[in-house]
C-alpha cells in the first residue's frame, strides 16, 4: 500500500518532469516496496519525455530528421508525422525554388492552405516576370531572349525551321526628321503588318532597334521569301496613306538544320548578309536614273558592274559596248556628276562637256588612241565638274575587252578615281 512518504517523492518527480525535464531523477533508494512496478512504469514515462523533449527541442531549432532514441515510444506517433509533413513541406519548398510551382502540401490544416496560395502566387508572378523578360516594350512583340529560348529548344530537339532576318528601311532618317516618336511609330507600324500576316506555328522577334526575326516551323526559306514580297509592298503601300516618308524593310530567309553542321550563329549571321544584299539591290534600283528610250543595253548588264559600282563613293565604274557606242556609269556617277542617264548613247561627248577645258585635248587625245587601237589602255588625270559646280582632280583608267566569240562584243571599261577633295577652278 502507498503511503504518504511514496506519494510525495512521485509527485515531485512528476514536478520535476514538468520544469526541469532533463535533470529530473526518482529516488527509489526512498520509496517502499510496495511501488516497485508503479515506479518503473513511472520512469519509464519520463524517460519517454525526456526522449520526446530533446526531439521536440531539435525541431524547434529546424531539425526534423532527430531520431528517438527509444523504439517503443507510442508518444512520438504525433510528433513522427509533424516531422514527416515537415520534411515534405521542405521538399516542396526546395522543388518551388528550383522553379516547379506545381507541388502543393496538405495534412497541415490552414497553414497548407497559406501555403499553396503562396506557390500560386510565385507561379503567376513568375509567369508574369517571364512575360515582361521576354516581351519587347516598344512594340509588345518577343525580344531576343526569348528567340535564344525557342531556337535552343528546336536546336536541341533537332528540329528543322526557317528564319527570316528583317531590316527596317530608313529609321534614322525618320528619327533625324520627324523625331523618335515618330521612328518608334514606324517601327511598330512595321512589326504590326508583320505579326498579322503570320502562320501558325511562326513567330516574330524584336532583336534590336532596326532589326527583326521571324521563326516559322513549317514553311522553308523559298516559300517565306515569297510572301515577305508580298507583305513589303502591301507595306509599302498601307504606309504611303499614313506617314509622308518612305516606308520599306529588307530581309534575309534561311533554312536551319543541324545536320548541316553549321552553328545557331552562323545561320543568323548568313540570314543577315542575304538581307545585306536585299537592301544593296533595292539600294540600287531605287537611285538608278531611267535611262533613254529604246537604248541598246546589251552587253552592259552585270551583277559584277553592281558590286564595283557599291565598292567606294570616290571611285566611280563605267563600261561602254563599242559595237553599239552605249556606256553604263555607276549610280554613284550619275548622281555626282548630274548625268543625263545611268546609259548613256554617245557617252564621250556628254562626258566631256563635264572635262575642265584646259583638259579636253588630252582627254581627247587619249580616248581616240585608245578606241583606234594605239594604245591598249587609257590611264589620265585630269579635272571634271562635279553636280554643284567644283571641279575635282581625277583619273581615268580604261581597257579594252575583247569579245570572246564574234556574237560579243568589245567592251571598253574602267574606273574613274577621285584623286583629292573638291576645290574649285576658274573656269576659262
Amino acid at each position: 500500500m502507498m503511503i504518504d512518504k511514496d506519494q510525495e517523492l512521485f509527485l515531485d518527480y512528476i514536478k520535476q518532469l514538468l520544469y526541469n525535464t532533463d535533470e529530473a531523477t526518482l529516488c527509489r533508494d526512498e520509496l517502499s516496496d510496495d511501488v516497485t512496478q508503479l515506479a518503473d512504469g513511472i520512469e519509464y514515462l519520463g524517460e519517454v519525455i525526456k526522449d520526446e523533449k530533446i526531439v521536440l527541442s531539435k525541431m524547434a531549432q529546424g531539425e526534423v530528421d532527430e531520431e528517438f532514441s527509444i523504439s517503443h515510444n507510442y508518444l512520438a506517433a504525433p510528433v513522427k508525422s509533424i516531422q514527416s509533413n515537415l520534411k515534405h513541406l521542405s521538399w516542396v519548398a526546395q522543388r518551388v525554388a528550383a522553379g516547379d510551382y506545381k507541388q502543393h502540401v496538405s495534412s497541415l490544416g490552414s497553414f497548407s492552405d497559406s501555403f499553396n496560395e503562396m506557390i500560386d502566387q510565385l507561379s503567376h508572378y513568375r509567369e508574369k516576370m517571364e512575360h515582361i523578360s521576354n516581351t519587347d516594350v516598344l512594340t509588345g512583340t518577343a525580344n531576343r531572349r526569348a528567340f535564344n529560348q525557342m531556337i535552343k529548344k528546336l536546336w536541341d530537339k533537332d528540329i528543322p525551321c526557317a528564319i527570316v532576318f528583317i531590316d527596317i528601311d530608313g529609321l534614322k532618317y525618320v528619327n533625324d526628321n520627324y523625331g523618335h516618336s515618330e521612328g518608334n511609330h514606324y517601327i511598330k507600324e512595321a512589326c504590326q503588318i508583320l505579326k498579322m500576316n503570320l502562320k501558325e506555328d511562326e513567330f516574330i522577334f524584336r532583336i534590336g532597334g532596326d532589326e527583326l526575326l521571324i521563326l516559322s516551323k513549317k514553311e522553308d526559306a523559298h516559300t517565306c521569301k515569297e510572301r515577305l514580297l508580298e507583305i513589303r509592298l502591301q507595306f509599302r503601300e498601307e504606309m504611303k496613306k499614313k506617314v509622308p516618308y518612305p516606308c520599306d524593310f529588307s530581309f534575309g530567309c534561311v533554312d536551319i538544320d543541324k545536320k548541316e553542321n553549321k552553328t545557331i550563329s552562323e545561320y543568323l549571321s548568313l540570314a543577315d548578309k542575304k538581307m545585306y544584299h536585299f537592301k544593296m539591290q533595292h539600294y540600287i534600283d531605287q537611285r538608278r536614273p531611267k535611262c533613254s528610250n529604246h537604248i541598246d543595253k546589251s552587253g552592259l548588264d552585270s551583277r559584277i558592274f553592281d558590286a564595283f559600282s557599291q565598292t567606294s563613293i570616290n571611285r566611280y565604274a563605267y563600261i561602254c559596248n563599242m559595237e553599239t557606242n552605249v556606256s553604263r556609269w555607276s549610280v554613284q556617277a550619275v548622281k555626282d556628276f548630274d548625268l543625263p542617264y545611268e546609259y548613256m548613247f554617245d557617252a564621250g561627248k556628254i562626258w566631256e562637256e563635264h572635262i575642265h577645258p584646259d583638259d579636253c585635248k588630252k582627254y581627247e587625245e587619249d580616248i581616240e588612241a585608245v578606241f583606234s587601237g594605239k594604245k591598249e589602255c587609257h590611264d589620265l588625270t585630269y579635272r571634271a565638274r562635279l553636280k554643284n559646280g567644283k571641279y575635282i582632280k581625277c583619273r581615268c583608267e580604261g581597257y579594252v575587252l575583247k569579245g570572246r566569240t564574234a556574237k560579243e562584243p568589245n567592251l571598253f571599261a574602267g574606273i574613274l578615281t577621285r584623286v583629292d577633295d573638291a576645290v574649285n577652278y576658274e573656269e576659262r
